[in-house]
């Protein structure tokens, strides 16, 4: 018997929108938001879509250099409009994270409503194009691998993994349902609710909580993920989030991987004890993160927790 469960069903508030499923032949555009990377990872995750039956649009900018992102915010902003603006093509999915997405939001502000909702893939930095899409548009982001991330999985002889099947089946299928299960120890605190999924990478949320980016946090299902931070700066984060007007307004939580963060016995000890005034259910392991197993989940779409 698992300790609870995590599933979504497609359904979606008025005003919230799910992107348009792909079909064979369809185009995906491979963008860079934030931090430089290595080419030979990228070619090996567009041959990745490719064998799903895509075509991979792979524009020369990206591979710009400028500080530690993958050129300037110009740059980078042009390529994610034109991609965006491209009637031939069908979905954008990030290069890679790292930092370099915060930058854009200010120049997104009138270009979010004009686009249509096609979907945009990715995780880590991403967390901030994904929410900020979200308040100005509805439209739901797809917190999933990306194509560096692909082209680990690809190079591994890893493919089918659930979570790369996850993500194919997100980015093709009309069916919009989605469920993983916990077992009971990984139930902090017990409980039943239904709200719309939101966050990932804890560090990008907290960075948004003060600025006019973040969706309306009542009555959600928190999901959060980190990667590289020490003890006493996870620490910082999970305390400036409990200090926030959104920590008493969110209906569930569910920690992610907390890859590279301490000895797993005291990340374990801060999660605790962020979940220990929280008033609703909280799970932890959740699978999704900086790890191999990364699976897709939908932000924005309606979901239940159960523990």
């Amino acid at each position: 018997m698992t300790g609870g469960s995590l599933h979504w069903n497609g359904e979606a508030p008025r005003g919230v929108r799910w992107p348009t499923a792909l079909k064979p032949g369809d185009t995906v555009g491979l963008f860079a938001p934030s931090h430089q990377f290595n080419r030979q990872e990228v070619e090996r995750g567009a041959a990745l879509l490719r064998s799903w039956g895509f075509e991979v649009k792979v524009p020369p900018h990206i591979f710009k250099k400028h500080k530690y992102f993958a050129g300037t915010d110009e740059d980078r902003l042009a390529v994610l409009d034109s991609l965006m603006s491209d009637d031939s093509v069908s979905a954008v999915m990030a290069v890679r994270g790292g930092y370099g997405s915060q930058r854009l939001l200010p120049y997104l502000i009138m270009r979010w409503r004009k686009w249509k909702p096609k979907p945009i893939i990715g995780f880590s930095d991403l967390t901030a194009l994904h929410l900020a899409r979200f308040t100005a548009s509805g439209v739901i982001g797809y917190h999933a691998p990306m194509a560096v991330s692909l082209g680990k999985e690809e190079s591994a002889k890893q493919a089918d993994t659930v979570s790369i099947k996850d993500l194919k089946k997100a980015l093709t299928s009309p069916d919009r349902t989605g469920a993983w299960n916990f077992s009971k120890k990984d139930v902090i605190n017990g409980g039943h609710v239904k709200g719309l999924l939101l966050g990932g990478n804890l560090t990008m949320f907290i960075a948004l909580l003060s600025g006019p980016w973040m969706p309306d946090l009542n009555g959600v299902i928190l999901m959060l993920e980190e990667v590289d931070e020490p003890g006493y700066r996870l620490d910082r984060l999970l305390v400036t989030l409990r200090q926030s007007p959104g920590w008493k307004k969110a209906a569930g939580l569910v920690f992610g991987h907390f890859t590279h963060c301490g000895p797993a016995r005291q990340v374990r000890s801060l999660l605790l004890e962020a979940a220990e005034d929280f008033h609703g259910p909280v799970v932890m392991n959740g699978p999704f993160g900086h790890e191999r197993r990364n699976r897709f989940f939908p932000i924005g779409a309606t979901a239940v927790l159960e523990a």
